[in-house]
């Protein structure tokens, strides 16, 4: 284990994730690396290498960009609705909508 992680030090990679609210398991899945893996890297519990530090700033950006585009269609959706949304429908209509 790296001696800089008893010393209370984390890469700066990891407040950077909390803060963004970005999951290991989100992170994982976009990146290829194993949860375990990002997270001893984070605590500097295992070497970073190039690669890795490019898979992994190319997977919060993906993830990042994701979001992005969601917020966006959540938006459009939104405004689509807007006037309509104290309507009552029937709960068959939110099942179908998904």
């Amino acid at each position: 284990m790296n001696e800089d992680y008893y010393n209370g030090q984390i890469l700066r990679f990891r407040t950077f994730r909390m803060k963004c609210r970005i999951s290991l398991a989100e992170l994982s899945q976009a990146s290829g690396i194993s949860i375990q893996r990002i997270s001893q890297i984070e605590l500097m519990d295992c070497p970073v290498t190039p690669h890795l530090t490019e898979l992994l700033t190319r997977a919060l950006e993906i993830v990042l960009l994701r979001r992005s585009a969601m917020a966006a269609l959540n938006i459009a959706d939104y405004r689509e609705q807007q006037e309509h949304l104290f309507d009552a429908i029937s709960e068959t209509e939110v099942i179908t909508d998904g």
